[in-house]
């Protein structure tokens, strides 16, 4: 068993993120959008770009609309080369839509809807609990969040773990209406959810099972001016198959993982907006 680390990188303004395979994968994306077609490494460039190296696995795009209901929260999109382009690098306009986020906010949490490539994945992050529930090919996954009041609240680290059988999820049985049942136990009463009364960090064992998968954890930068900069890691543990910085080895599975830390890390990202507001 080893592992994998995917890089998560924000665009400027941080309403684009881009998701890499590697930190050498984003080196090299980052190295390649300044060779021009008279560079002398154009062609080891269009090259590894070519074998799908060197390129973002996708990126996700803010989406400014507004409205009630399920709203569009971000747009995916595959980062794919134009190999009958020869006289050109990868450029933003070989992007290929591949799916899309629905955000819908309900009392005790956020439900995500994630369709990618004619696939639905919900996705529940609850409000009061440090607790993301999904299902993904009847394998029930849980990201459960580092709470320490000595953390920088930006700083977050959540753990991925595949819950066992006797472990409750919050998308158990969920509704016609894709809803969190209400008799589900880890909803707790409306009251509860409604004023928001957070558990202490000694709660957090309780949502974690023996089955680790990996972490995503965030990245402090200080390069602020850079048009694409890491801002978090997520670490897979599975079987490292194929070329390490190519997209091409990087099976449908796990691309849904890396896609729900794209969600993850926008989430974040509106968190700290709103602790900013507030300050």
């Amino acid at each position: 068993m080893e592992y994998q680390e995917y890089v998560i990188a924000s665009g400027f303004m941080g309403m684009s993120l881009k998701a890499f395979v590697s930190e050498n994968a984003l080196r090299m994306f980052q190295e390649y959008c300044k060779i021009s077609k008279k560079h002398q490494d154009f062609s080891r460039a269009k090259d590894n770009q070519n074998r799908s190296v060197g390129l973002p696995l996708f990126t996700a795009k803010r989406s400014i609309r507004m409205g009630l209901g399920d709203t569009t929260y971000l747009h995916f999109f595959e980062c794919a080369s134009a190999p009958e382009a020869t006289d050109r690098l990868y450029d933003k306009v070989d992007n290929r839509p591949i799916g899309e986020v629905l955000r819908r906010k309900y009392i005790g949490y956020y439900r995500y809807r994630l369709q990618i490539k004619g696939v639905e994945i919900v996705i529940i992050v609850h409000s009061r609990l440090p607790i993301v529930d999904f299902n993904i090919d009847n394998e029930r996954f849980r990201f459960v969040k580092a709470v320490n009041s000595a953390m920088n609240p930006d700083h977050f680290i959540y753990d991925l773990y595949l819950l066992t059988p006797d472990q409750a999820s919050l998308v158990d049985d969920l509704n016609s209406s894709l809803k969190v049942r209400k008799d589900n136990p880890l909803l707790g009463g409306r009251l509860h959810n409604l004023f928001l009364v957070k558990l202490g960090s000694h709660d957090r064992s309780f949502y974690l099972s023996p089955h680790r998968r990996g972490t995503f954890e965030h990245h402090l930068s200080w390069k602020v001016f850079k048009k694409t900069k890491k801002c978090s890691m997520f670490t897979l543990y599975n079987y490292a198959t194929g070329e390490p910085d190519s997209n091409d080895g990087v099976d449908f599975h796990t691309r849904v993982l890396v896609a729900i830390t794209l969600i993850l890390q926008a989430y974040e990202d509106d968190l700290q907006s709103s602790r900013a507001a507030v300050n």
